[in-house]
């Protein structure tokens, strides 16, 4: 997900990339953000207003599926918070290269200056 930190700002334009999985085996939403936690409002009515938009989704295109996520529940994980205010995107991919549904996965500031060397 990428969220405008600053959207009636037009002269700030940085964001915010943090991941949401769905997992069907324990039916629920996982929400990863290295920046933030579940007490951080904008956080969470960004990540609550994308996944209502999902189960509609869902529901209009897996009506007569076995599998229904409506009734799933959002878990916000604990994650390592980045030291600064620019590296989430680095965050989140490793969320989503790494993440199993178990263990979340720990990104240091020197895993960061590997992946900028890799992604940059």
């Amino acid at each position: 997900m990428f969220q405008e930190l600053a959207p009636h700002d037009p002269h700030d334009k940085c964001g915010h990339h943090y991941a949401i999985c769905l997992d069907l085996k324990n039916q629920h939403f996982e929400v990863l953000d290295s920046m933030r936690s579940e007490a951080d409002a904008d956080l969470t009515t960004h990540a609550e207003y994308f996944i209502n938009n999902l189960k509609e989704t869902w529901n209009c295109h897996y009506e007569n599926s076995k599998v229904q996520i409506r009734h799933f529940p959002i878990e916000y994980m604990a994650t390592t918070k980045q030291g600064n205010r620019h590296d989430c995107g680095f965050h989140t991919l490793e969320y989503l290269a790494k993440w199993e549904g178990r263990r979340v996965p720990v990104v240091t500031a020197a895993m960061v200056v590997e992946l900028r060397k890799i992604y940059t």
